[in-house]
């Protein structure tokens, strides 16, 4: 109990990461762009994901296959502190069987808590200690 699972019949298939990070202020920037397949029982406007310290600037997406409405914007970006999730409301329905590039915009925290992207720091060979970003990605135990 406690664990959040997402919905089955929105599958990541191929996840391209940028990040930009700000080692002043202990921030990046982030551009995802996820590649997902809907299968014939996916119903409704929401793709939803799990999400920790982030702050989410804006989300769409387009059909990679078949015909799609050109770029689908999201219209509201619903955020769940407690259960670590990102919902992206769409004005239409997301299509069945289909296969979506979905494109999210957001800044987060570079935490010195060793989860997500990350601060650490190093000695480098002169002595100096630098601060770098690392990650651990992976999947939800």
């Amino acid at each position: 109990e406690g664990r959040v699972l997402l919905p089955p019949h929105i599958e990541p298939i191929r996840y391209d990461l940028k990040f930009t990070p700000d080692f002043e202020n202990f921030t990046f920037a982030g551009v995802t762009t996820v590649e997902l397949k809907t299968d014939d029982e996916v119903s409704g406007r929401e793709i939803g994901m799990h999400a920790k310290e982030l702050c989410f600037e804006c989300a769409s997406y387009t059909v990679v296959d078949g015909e799609g409405d050109g770029q689908q914007d999201a219209e509201e970006i619903r955020v769940s502190s407690k259960s670590t999730t990102v919902t992206f409301l769409f004005e239409k329905d997301l299509p069945k069987n289909a296969t979506l590039s979905l494109t999210i915009k957001y800044i987060g925290f570079l935490n010195n808590q060793m989860a997500g992207f990350y601060r650490s720091s190093y000695t480098n060979i002169h002595g100096e200690s630098k601060i770098m970003a690392s990650t651990q990605f992976e999947s939800l135990d």
